[in-house]
Order: C-alpha cells, then sequence, then structure tokens
C-alpha cells in the first residue's frame, strides 16, 4: 500500500498492511518549514521521508476575525531585537480604541512568544465585539496543491478551529479560565459571534472537498487542566456550554456537505465526556496518548470508543525527549498493541521538537519511534 492509500484505509475501518506511522504535525516533504530551515532536523526529516506516512495539516487563510481579507485595516510592523529574533506588532482600529498584539518571533524556535495579547481587560473584548463583519469562501487552492505535491506520499489535511480555540488565543496564555468567571456574558457573546462567522467557513468547506481528513481543535481549553477544576467544578457543563454545542452544530454542518472524515483534537480530562463526543459521529479521535504514569490509557480509550472509531496516538513528547531509547521501543510496540490490534490506529507522538538545534537522545527517539512503528506495526501483529 501506498502511504495514502494506507491512512485512507484506516480512516474507512479497511485493514491495511500495517499501522500508518507519522511524526504528523511535520510534512518532510515542505520545504520552507520551520524544521526544513535548520541543519540538526536533517537526519530526521530523512527518516520521516523514508518511514513516515505523511499528513500535512493545512489551513486556510481566513482574514481577520473571520472577515473577508481588506474588510479590517490591520497594521503591520517588525523589527529585530536580536539577529535572531523579531518583534512583530499588529494594530487594529475600532471606534472604542486600538487594538494590538505583539509577539516576538526566533530563528530557533516553531513558536511564539506572546508579549501583549490582543485582550488584557474587558475593554478589549468589547472592541472585538464591535469589529465589522464581511462573510467570504477562502481561496482552497493551496490546499489542492499541497495534496497534489503529496501524491501517494500521505494526505493534506484541512485544520478548523471551533469558537473556543480561537477565542482562547485572543487572551494571555492561561488568562481565559478567569473572563469566563468575571465576565461570562462577554465570552458567551465572543463565542456566539465566532460561531456564527464559522459557520459560513465551514459551509463552503463541508461542500467544496470530498473524502478528506477534516481536523477540528478547540476542545480541550473547555476542560481540565485549561479549566482548572477547583474553579470550574462541573466539568461537563463548562464542556458543553463553551465546545460541544457549538462543535456538534460545525460537525452536523461537514455530515451534510460531501463525503468527508470528521478528526476531533482533544486532550486533558476527557475519559468520562468521551461517549457524548461519540454520539456526533467523529470519525477520528486524536491525541490518545499512553504515559510512563498511565501506560494503558490508549487500550482504556479503546475499550471506550469500540472498533469503529479511528484513534490517533502514541507516546507523549515529553517521553521521547527525556527516555532511554530502549524504552521508547518498549512503549511503543505496546501502543501499538493497545490500538491497533484490529485495524482504525495511527501512531503519532503528543508533540513535535519545536525548537532548534534537536539534541541527539530527542533525534535517536523519534528516529527509533518512526522504526518501530513500521517494523513492529506489520499486520497481522505479532
Amino acid at each position: 500500500m501506498t502511504s495514502r492509500e494506507r491512512i485512507m484505509a484506516v480512516v474507512q475501518g479497511i485493514m491495511p498492511d500495517r499501522v500508518p506511522v507519522s511524526l504528523y504535525k511535520i510534512n518532510p516533504f515542505e520545504k520552507d518549514s520551520f524544521w526544513a530551515q535548520h541543519k540538526s532536523f536533517e537526519n530526521l526529516l530523512s527518516t520521516a521521508r523514508e518511514y513516515q506516512d505523511t499528513f500535512h495539516l493545512w489551513r486556510p487563510k481566513t482574514g481577520f476575525f473571520f472577515s473577508a481579507p481588506g474588510s479590517i485595516d490591520t497594521k503591520v510592523e517588525e523589527f529585530e531585537d536580536t539577529p535572531l529574533s523579531k518583534i512583530i506588532r499588529i494594530s487594529v482600529a475600532t471606534r472604542r480604541g486600538p487594538l494590538v498584539r505583539i509577539a516576538r518571533i526566533s530563528k530557533t524556535s516553531a513558536y511564539q512568544w506572546i508579549q501583549k495579547p490582543w485582550i488584557e481587560d474587558e475593554k478589549d473584548i468589547l472592541k472585538f465585539l464591535d469589529l465589522p463583519y464581511t462573510p467570504f469562501s477562502p481561496d482552497l487552492s493551496d490546499f489542492f496543491k499541497v495534496g497534489s505535491e503529496l501524491e501517494e506520499k500521505g494526505v493534506c489535511v484541512i485544520a478548523l478551529p471551533d469558537p473556543l480555540a480561537v477565542i482562547y488565543e485572543l487572551f494571555a496564555p492561561g488568562d481565559m479560565p478567569k473572563f469566563i468567571l468575571s465576565t461570562p456574558k462577554l465570552i458567551y457573546k465572543l463565542l456566539e459571534k465566532m460561531q456564527e462567522r464559522l459557520i459560513n467557513i465551514y459551509r463552503f468547506i463541508s461542500t467544496s472537498v470530498s473524502y478528506t481528513i477534516i481536523r477540528i481543535r478547540g476542545a480541550e481549553y473547555a476542560v481540565p487542566p485549561s479549566l482548572p477544576q477547583e474553579y470550574f467544578h462541573d466539568t461537563k457543563r463548562f464542556f458543553v456550554e463553551l465546545a460541544f454545542k457549538y462543535d456538534k452544530e460545525l460537525i452536523d454542518i461537514l455530515k451534510k456537505g460531501k463525503k468527508n472524515y470528521i478528526c476531533y483534537h482533544w486532550h486533558g480530562d476527557i475519559e468520562k465526556l468521551i461517549p457524548m463526543l461519540f454520539s456526533v459521529g467523529i470519525d477520528i479521535l486524536e491525541p490518545v496518548i499512553n504515559t510512563a504514569n498511565i501506560p494503558n490509557y490508549i487500550l482504556k480509550i479503546r475499550r471506550i470508543s469500540g472498533d469503529n472509531i479511528t484513534l490517533m496516538g502514541g507516546l507523549m513528547e515529553e517521553e521521547l525527549e527525556f527516555r532511554e531509547t530502549d524504552e521508547i521501543i518498549d512503549m511503543t510496540k505496546e501502543a501499538i498493541i493497545q490500538g491497533g490490534r484490529k485495524g482504525r490506529f495511527v501512531l503519532i507522538p503528543s508533540g513535535i521538537p519545536g525548537a532548534s538545534p534537536i539534541s541527539p537522545q530527542m533525534e535517536k527517539n523519534y528516529i527509533e519511534f518512526l522504526k518501530t512503528g513500521v517494523e513492529f506495526g506489520r499486520y497481522p501483529l505479532s
């Protein structure tokens, strides 16, 4: 089987020749990615090109606050603060005053450091609620181009947020829970505004592509540890109010379109809530991860989900960073056995290295993760 055939077989419930194995968020064939710019990743990318089944997570350009490009004037200023980093300041004028976000980007990291978030107080929320909105349909030509370039080496996945994913990132990391407690009405207004805009995007995509994996993220911000248990006692209630009721509507839209496959990104304290999610008809759940402290989590979720849901999971990023390679090999084999005995399983890590240079031990562990997955994951499993 080719990688594309293998991935699609698993999603469709067909037994593949082996378990698909992937670093998931790294497309090793992409020439302008963060990883391709750093020599320390050359060996890992070379191994991934040889062994992995590639998923390219593609995000459509959706304009500022999901309004048509050009409908909201934004000012972008950039300057280098060190030879290896730069500051990016984005500002938007509103009738209530300016909205400003300041972030620092380093050449040695795939991540941004937010120095000033969009929302710092109640006044900023009101500014966002006042922003104009012009509906539009995003350009999907790059999606089809990436898929064509991948050919049989993998699949291009459309990655979309839900309302909670969008508003969570308007605040400083970890700040949104305190606003839910102090200004709940405004938070729910933001969610409703975002849902109205996302519905148009989801409707367009649902009828514009077919036999495509569409990934939805954001639900992890509605459960512990993102919502601290000591302040948000009723986990089910907050999950439903902040994420599930919106996600259900978006999933229904996708299901009414052409034939596509819904991948739900969700982690955190989710075990008791998973049956509710399966009731809305998702096709894939990820990431389902074993750790040294919880070595049978994949098996536990498999027993809850049954054999009609594709699970994507494997090992925690921290295990791959710090453990000995022999341990990684054993843990990888166990993850495959727990999740993939009857198919419907893709082996992935919880995360990927996001800083350069990658340490020799981490590089070795990720490479052995890929190789072990390919060699041990052939059916029938031993």
